[in-house]
């Protein structure tokens, strides 16, 4: 999950110019027990309420991150297929023939056949279903001056107002006073912006919205790098495998076995929440996992769901018992179509 970032665990590491721009630097810290150096002596607070002591000259300063303003270019890793394909086989009836599943645990729209086709959040379903690829350019904005929101590690980064503004990302939201375009690849692109127009080089795909909280752009570049997957059977009910709510709670990591499914769920918001995971299944046991200090708690599930509270900017991983449903109860989730 955070192997891209170059660090390894159990670490002492001097703060250069790329970890002081890490907003989640204390969380990242914590997770992989790393020993921070620096200048000054810190006490470093990050978003998510997480502090860590970075060890340097003089007295200890109260800072907060990041503490320099710069984008560190950082994706979400592909879920595991066989993770996924496995729960299709545990828990749906399955006939011989070709299927498909919506990895995305939110509703998509993708390009298919040459037209825009709306997936239920975790939608499996019987047939072929091959998605097109889709890249647009965006030349001018019409703005003189704008926000931008951008993809750092665990975070969404925000600047105030600019009128030139240059980034390397995997996705960046352009903010106007009436209007937003992101864009947003599963790839990294360089996007210059001066004056309302808007250069990028490595391609990216381009939403207009409202606002780039509605257009909700942590999923549009999750979907990119989880593309609907080709099932090796013929699904006897289109149903949701995985349905996950609220809106910015994005999962990061997801393995299954035999009946026993672990979930890393990140909250990409400045408020906490309470997420509920949807399952086509029986929730017989669940229980919680801070990485930040690895203590465990369980949690009641309710039938099919559970209930997940992820503070601000916070991540948690789940652990979950499964168990297949009966058909008739699997049968009353069907997918209306």
């Amino acid at each position: 999950m955070l192997e891209e970032l170059g660090l390894g665990r159990d670490q002492s590491i001097y703060l250069d110019e790329r970890l002081q721009a890490m907003e989640q630097l204390p969380l990242v810290s914590r997770i992989l027990n790393l020993s921070l150096e620096w200048d000054r002596s810190l006490s470093l607070h990050g978003p998510d309420g997480t502090v860590v002591e970075v060890r340097g000259r003089g007295e200890v300063h109260e800072a907060m991150t990041p503490l320099r303003e710069h984008s560190v270019p950082w994706n979400f890793q592909r879920i595991d297929l066989d993770s996924l394909k496995s729960m299709v086989r545990d828990l749906l009836p399955c006939e011989e023939g070709e299927g498909y599943l919506n990895p995305s645990p939110w509703e998509r729209t993708v390009l298919h056949s040459g037209r825009p086709v709306n997936l239920a959040p975790g939608e499996v379903g019987p047939g072929k279903f091959q998605e097109e690829a889709s890249v647009t350019e965006l030349v001018q904005t019409g703005f003189y001056n704008a926000f931008f929101h951008y993809l750092n590690p665990l975070y969404i980064s925000s600047t105030g107002l600019r009128s030139f503004f240059s980034i390397e990302t995997f996705m960046v939201s352009i903010q106007g006073s009436s209007s937003s375009y992101t864009l947003f690849s599963s790839r990294p692109f360089t996007m210059e912006f001066e004056t309302g127009k808007v250069k990028v080089d490595g391609g990216a795909v381009v939403r207009r919205s409202t606002s780039w909280r509605e257009a909700k752009p942590h999923r549009m570049v999750w979907d990119t790098v989880n593309q609907v997957v080709d099932l090796d059977c013929k699904p006897k009910y289109k149903v949701s495998l995985l349905r996950i709510e609220p809106s910015s709670v994005v999962p990061l990591h997801l393995k299954y076995e035999n009946g026993r499914l672990h979930i890393t769920l990140l909250n990409l918001d400045d408020k906490p929440v309470v997420s509920t995971l949807y399952l086509p299944a029986r929730v017989t046991g669940a229980s919680l996992l801070d990485p930040r200090d690895i203590s465990r708690e369980g949690v009641e599930p309710e039938f099919d769901r559970v209930k997940i509270p992820i503070r601000r900017w916070g991540l948690l991983s789940a652990t979950l018992e499964i168990r297949r449903l009966l058909e008739a109860l699997l049968k009353k989730k069907i997918i209306s179509t």
